[in-house]
């Protein structure tokens, strides 16, 4: 019995299907003041599935997704499988915002991908994601500076790329 149990609650916990990308955080504060709590995709598979699938209840308003790149170019980003519209912040090497797509339309699913959404391609480094609800993301302005903090996980992740 006690070994039923185990197994069934190492199945329960492997089955779980977390909402959230388990990504290396920073913290970003805004020229206005505001702290966002950055999830930071680096890798071409964690910038690929950015916040598809993540549920609006299960990302703050405080929270922000980063695309960090490490070579400037022109960015295109699509919204398929994701549940809440984006603002998407395009950012120059020194986390100065250069210019901001608002109120990007999410797109519940991958079918018809004539129909998911895309934004415009900007030239930029680095694009923060946050919600188009989120009073902080409405506060950030083009000409902006953010600065930036990493977890020295992430530090470290980054000098790697």
């Amino acid at each position: 019995m006690i070994k039923l149990l185990a197994l069934s609650s190492i199945f329960l916990l492997l089955s779980c299907n977390s909402t959230r990308p388990a990504l290396l955080k920073g913290k970003l504060t805004t020229a206005q003041g505001h702290v966002v709590t950055t999830y930071l995709a680096l890798t071409p598979s964690e910038q690929e599935q950015g916040l598809s699938g993540v549920q609006e209840s299960d990302f703050k308003d405080n929270e922000g997704m980063l695309f960090y790149y490490p070579e400037a170019g022109e960015k295109h980003f699509w919204m398929p499988d994701t549940y809440f519209n984006l603002d998407l912040i395009y950012l120059d090497l020194n986390f100065k915002v250069l210019d901001i797509v608002r109120n990007l339309q999410h797109y519940k699913g991958r079918n018809n991908p004539d129909l998911i959404p895309r934004a415009r391609g900007v030239w930029s480094n680095h694009v923060l994601e946050m919600k188009a609800t989120s009073k902080i993301s409405q506060e950030i302005k083009v000409g902006d500076q953010l600065k930036i903090e990493y977890s020295p996980e992430a530090q470290k992740a980054i000098q790697n790329l």
